[in-house]
Order: C-alpha cells, then sequence, then structure tokens
C-alpha cells in the first residue's frame, strides 16, 4: 500500500502544477486580472472570503441543499428500482417514463422550477433530487437483474419469500452497482446544485458566483470555482472510499484499490 501511494500522488500533483503553471502563463500573457486573474490573486481572494466568513456561509448553504436533494433523489432511485425488480409490469410501465426524462437535464427544469417554488432554497432542492434519481435508479435496477440465478434459486430452495430474496440476496448482490449508481448520481447532483443556485437561490455557492459575476470581481468567482472543484473531489472520494469499504470484496473494486 506503501508503495503504491507515490503513485497515486504523484500523477496527480504534477498535472496540478502544469495547470497552474498554464493558467499563471495565460494569465501573464492577457495582463488583464478582470478577464483572468492569476492564481496568486485567486488564492488571495480565497483567503479573504475564508477570513470574513462570506464563503462559510455559502459552502453550508450548499451543502445543506446538495444534502436534502440527494437523499430525496437517491432515495427515490433506491425505492423505484427495488419496486421495479420486484413487479415487472410496473418496470414495463415505468422504464418508457424514465427513458424519456432522463435524457432532460435538471437544468432544463430550472424555468419551471421558479415559477412553482419561487427563488430560494427549494429551486436547488428540486433540481438536485431530479437530477440524481435516474443514475442510482438505473444502476440498481441493473444491478438487480443482473444477480447470479444460482443464488436466487439457493435462496428459494431454503423457503425464502420474494420478500425476502430481494433483501437479503438481491440487494446486497447488487449493491456494487448501486454504490456505483450513488457516484454517478452525486456527480449529477453537484452540477445541478450551482446550475440551480446561479439562477434559481438566494444562498450557495453558485448564488455567490452569480453575485461576483455582476461586480466583475473575477478573482473572487474564480475562487469560488476552485471551492466548488475541491469540495466535488472530496465528497467523491468520500463515496469512493465507502464503496472500497463496503464491497471491497467485489472485483471491480479489488482492481482498483
Amino acid at each position: 500500500m506503501r508503495a503504491r501511494l507515490p503513485q497515486r500522488v504523484l500523477p496527480p500533483l504534477g498535472f496540478a502544477l502544469i495547470v497552474l503553471g498554464s493558467w499563471y502563463g495565460v494569465a501573464r500573457h492577457l495582463a488583464n486580472p478582470q478577464l483572468l486573474p492569476s492564481p496568486w490573486t485567486v488564492g488571495v481572494a480565497l483567503v479573504d472570503l475564508l477570513g470574513n466568513g462570506d464563503m462559510v456561509d455559502d459552502i453550508l448553504a450548499s451543502l445543506g441543499h446538495l444534502g436534502l436533494g440527494y437523499g430525496i433523489g437517491a432515495g427515490i432511485g433506491l425505492i423505484m428500482a427495488a419496486l421495479c425488480a420486484r413487479f415487472a409490469a410496473l418496470e414495463t410501465a415505468i422504464d418508457p417514463l424514465v427513458e424519456l426524462l432522463r435524457p432532460i437535464g435538471a437544468i432544463a427544469w430550472i424555468p419551471f422550477a421558479i415559477l412553482m417554488f419561487g427563488v430560494g432554497s427549494t429551486v436547488p432542492v428540486f433540481l438536485i433530487s431530479y437530477g440524481a434519481a435516474f443514475p442510482i435508479f438505473v444502476a440498481t435496477l441493473a444491478g438487480m437483474h443482473g444477480v447470479d440465478r444460482a443464488l436466487l434459486a439457493a435462496g428459494q430452495a431454503l423457503g425464502a419469500s420474494k420478500r425476502m430474496l430481494i433483501t437479503h440476496v438481491v440487494f446486497p448482490a447488487a449493491l456494487p452497482h448501486v454504490l456505483a449508481g450513488a457516484r454517478l448520481s452525486l456527480g449529477v447532483a453537484w452540477a445541478a446544485m450551482v446550475a440551480a443556485e446561479l439562477t434559481g437561490s438566494d444562498s450557495g455557492l453558485g448564488w455567490r458566483l452569480f453575485w461576483y459575476q455582476e461586480f466583475f470581481r473575477m478573482d473572487r468567482v474564480m475562487a469560488v470555482i476552485v471551492v466548488i472543484g475541491v469540495l466535488g473531489v472530496a465528497a467523491d472520494a468520500l463515496l469512493r472510499a465507502l464503496r472500497q469499504a463496503v464491497v471491497g470484496w467485489s472485483p471491480e473494486d479489488s482492481n482498483a484499490a
């Protein structure tokens, strides 16, 4: 594990240095901080925002939107997948609707959400829920349909009911797919959160982006963008660690470890 640590750390670190160097070079060439501030200028703005408390408040607001919306969307996706796995007729009825709505991104519903709920925290929560539901639904249902038939036959031979087969055989066997879908859902939810807060919220990191853009404070705009990226990476890393801890036994996760 320790021997492989440099292999995991050095390539991302080297790429980050390349990005920072390129950013600095382009900013210096343009010589227009209103268009593209330098990394140093953005770093100073970030420290200032963290110091005066505005950034912390925005982070907490966005995490609140994300937590509630993602929880609702993931819960709906899991429940619907379990019901469709249990009742084939329900899957037949729902599948065309899912395939119709799934390609429509959450951003397309922003005007509708604003008209329905007004500008506020409900808009990002609604859009995050919408975006998060589909990836976890599709992944979970695919995982349930892909369960080894021998496991189902063994459960039936031991007298398990259909409900017990789903809760004790199908769902545990599909758990790697569930967590993979949860990771995809988180990425979609994160993007939906930023887009919704840009136009339909009165708090959060996306709202703060729009606020600073109105005053041409591009250094602070870039600082908020950096924070959004760092928090997104941290959230994804937590889900990856959870997946490794819970389903490290699966071949996919063992190879990725």
